[in-house]
């Protein structure tokens, strides 16, 4: 099958640090290709893949440019395109060729044929309208150890809804040291709930370490005692989750959005309020590392994900192959 994926303009693919949705991308367009298909990939310069890159001509994040020059430059027998852009441009933009669109974040795009990242996704914005495929992960790109530190971490974007400051709640009533690690996306939120509690104490075991990748991000994962998912949001998926879990490390995370169905298979994470991770956090009785990978290894591999794809990628076409 020829196959046309649209990234977002926001980063290159694979993201060099923060970027989740560019890390499914990635994913999924490097197993299509495993698989034997022919695929065209259309992302930021300096994106790197096996793929045939289409590079962006603009600079800067710019998604009304994408259709048209996705339209310009398709390339001939393209059976089908699948628009990852936040906004969905291409799906919305009704070209002549199949479009699937991924809605990674918590939006409805009024799309043909929408794909969410999570069944309670679907069914708050999508009204059940659509499908669901849930995000995958390649499990040779991280590291696993059964072998732990004594810090808890959150890692992720600094913003309100994210619940960073429950994360150091946490951290402070457990008397545990929090690593906090992610792109600052709200600066007075990050003065007021991260920065004034750091100065206020020195001595405390809060650290807060910035944007982080490559190594230092996997070794983040695999040596933390615990991962917190403290979100407030209706969470679409959570590539954090199965990143710590398939690392070998347990994540506590309140139970908004997807963590219920991410986390299903280890009731004991799922938290139904603060004062309940607190708890959680301090007993500490987690599954076992490798409980937690055998359960990514089960349900959120790159090959499922890329294997549920091409079902749906046949059955917009009608192609069987």
């Amino acid at each position: 099958m020829k196959i046309a994926l649209i990234s977002p303009d926001y980063f290159p693919i694979p993201p060099v640090k923060y970027g989740g949705i560019e890390r499914v991308v990635y994913t999924l367009t490097e197993t299509l290709v495993d698989k034997g298909h022919e695929v065209v990939l259309y992302a930021p310069r300096g994106s790197r893949t096996r793929a045939k890159l289409i590079p962006y001509l603009h600079e800067g994040q710019d998604m009304s440019r994408i259709p048209g020059f996705v339209k310009l430059t398709l390339p001939k027998g393209t059976d089908i395109i699948h628009d990852h852009t936040q906004l969905s441009v291409v799906g919305r933009s009704m070209l002549p060729v199949p479009t699937v669109s991924t809605i990674h974040n918590p939006l409805h795009n009024p799309v043909e044929h929408p794909v969410y990242i999570s069944r309670r996704h679907m069914e708050l914005f999508g009204q059940n309208h659509g499908t669901y495929v849930y995000n995958g992960l390649n499990p040779n790109e991280y590291e696993f150890t059964d072998q732990k530190s004594d810090y808890l971490l959150y890692i992720g974007a600094i913003i309100g809804y994210k619940g960073v400051h429950h994360a150091i709640e946490v951290a402070e009533r457990t008397n545990q040291k929090l690593i906090i690690a992610g792109p600052v996306y709200d600066g007075p939120y990050y003065q007021q709930e991260i920065l004034s509690k750091m100065m206020a104490n020195p001595r405390s075991h809060i650290q807060y370490i910035g944007e982080v990748g490559g190594q230092t991000r996997l070794h983040l994962y695999k040596n933390a005692k615990c991962v917190l998912f403290p979100t407030l949001c209706e969470e679409p998926f959570g590539l954090v989750m199965i990143e710590a879990m398939v690392s070998g490390t347990p994540v506590l995370g309140l139970a908004n959005g997807s963590v219920p169905e991410v986390l299903g298979r280890f009731p004991e994470l799922l938290c139904h309020s603060v004062e309940d991770m607190v708890e959680k956090a301090r007993s500490a009785a987690f599954p076992s590392p490798m409980e937690l990978r055998e359960h990514v290894m089960s349900n959120f591999t790159a090959s499922l994900m890329a294997d549920r794809y091409l079902e749906i990628y046949k059955e917009v076409t009608g192609k069987t192959s």
